[in-house]
């Protein structure tokens, strides 16, 4: 019997683990990856169309940070997968908002250059304005039509990497994580490279995360050292993000950052090990590497087991802004994982008893500590738990329980 519960336990675990990482299907049997809407700019004075992604468990009582996506069209679908493989342990679970392009020259750069790289741009420049769309129209627009947190990310590419810096230097208040792949630092003859000191020393950016992801670009024709006198306009790309990243180092104690070379990348070939890297870099403080000290629970106390949750939760809630707590099934399942597949019963007690601490108002966490003390046949603290159920909303499993025991 015990071993038969050690199995179901399994994989009940593994079911639902493995739902959250699936697609939605609709009655047409489609994958469905996200939805399109949009919404007028009068800052742009044009419709702005947006592809919306919501996560697979979305619950409108719950609150989700929010991750921008620029370049909609080419980088959507790479964030949405990313998020599938990350979440639930790696990631918080977001909203993702991918935004399309009507002349990303003019929206994504800072200042205005007529004529660039044998290209007319006449229209450039516009970065301060697509950010006051972003702040101003956008971001209220979503946060008014999804339960949404105050944690925002937002991610570019080549240009729209560029403005993803511009951002984080300019107004470092209008997001809480910043990831810039390629970013095409060599603009305007590195205007953005040259005015990062000044704005470094301004402002207050220790809680943003930075990271950046700067490919190869050279190739095999010289080294990072090399390049760096070079003067030539295939190299200016690499040249301006070397330049970057010594003045990030130069504030290291300032800022919270991680610049990553891929030298095995191209400009175009990055984009998806660069996601990746970036969405563990800044939320690098979302994952619990402690939680499954329950597969080997015999070499931790029970204190060892479920204290680590406690401080967890604690930073998790510091930084998403908000109280944040386990999943409560996830530690009911685990404490009575404890005590049919270890046969560890003060271990099992310990998280249940923390899953109490966590959901005080939930009936169903002493229907659990009833269902342990009656398993452990101490009947008076069973019927203790399961009245304190009962009390609290007239719990059905807890009033049949009693009946049961004759009371």
């Amino acid at each position: 019997m015990r071993k038969s519960k050690i199995v179901i336990t399994i994989i009940t675990l593994f079911l639902c683990f493995k739902g959250i990482a699936q697609f939605n299907q609709n009655s047409e049997k489609q994958i469905v990856v996200g939805k399109v809407d949009s919404l007028y700019s009068k800052i742009l004075k044009e419709q702005r169309e947006i592809w919306i992604h919501t996560p697979e468990d979305f619950n409108s009582t719950k609150k989700y940070p929010v991750i921008y996506v620029l370049d909609a069209s080419q980088q959507f679908y790479v964030i949405t997968g990313m998020q599938k493989q990350l979440t639930p342990f790696k990631i918080p679970q977001s909203i993702i908002v991918g935004i399309t392009n009507t002349d990303r020259t003019r929206d994504f750069t800072n200042t205005n250059v007529p004529f660039q790289r044998g290209h007319e741009s006449e229209t450039s420049g516009g970065a301060s304005n697509f950010l006051k769309f972003i702040n101003q129209e956008l971001k209220p627009y979503i946060n008014n039509k999804y339960p949404t947190e105050n944690n925002n990310t937002i991610i570019g590419h080549s240009t729209g990497g560029l403005f993803v810096l511009y951002s984080y230097l300019h107004h470092e208040n209008s997001f809480d994580n910043y990831l810039a792949i390629d970013p095409s630092l060599w603009w305007d003859k590195e205007n953005l490279v040259k005015e990062t000191q000044e704005l470094l020393n301004k402002g207050n950016r220790k809680e943003k995360s930075l990271y950046i992801a700067v490919a190869n670009s050279i190739g095999k024709a010289m080294d990072t050292v090399k390049v760096r006198k070079d003067k030539t306009v295939p190299t200016e790309q690499i040249r301006a993000n070397l330049k970057f990243h010594d003045l990030l180092v130069k504030n290291n104690k300032d800022i919270n950052f991680k610049w990553e070379y891929f030298e095995n990348e191209d400009h175009g070939s990055i984009v998806v090990p660069a996601q990746y890297n970036g969405l563990r870099s800044i939320f690098s403080w979302f994952p619990f590497p402690e939680m499954w000290r329950f597969n080997t629970p015999k070499e931790y106390s029970a204190k060892e087991l479920t204290e680590p949750f406690k401080t967890h939760y604690k930073e998790l809630s510091i930084r998403m802004k908000r109280e944040v707590k386990p999943d409560w099934e996830f530690l009911n399942q685990v404490g009575f994982f404890m005590l049919d597949g270890h046969n560890l019963p003060k271990k099992a007690l310990a998280y249940l008893e923390l899953n109490a601490d966590f959901y005080p108002n939930e009936s169903k966490s002493y229907v659990a500590l009833g269902n342990y003390f009656l398993s452990q046949k101490n009947k008076s603290e069973a019927i203790k738990y399961y009245k304190k159920a009962v009390g609290i909303d007239a719990n059905q499993e807890a009033q049949t329980k009693l009946k049961e025991l004759g009371q």
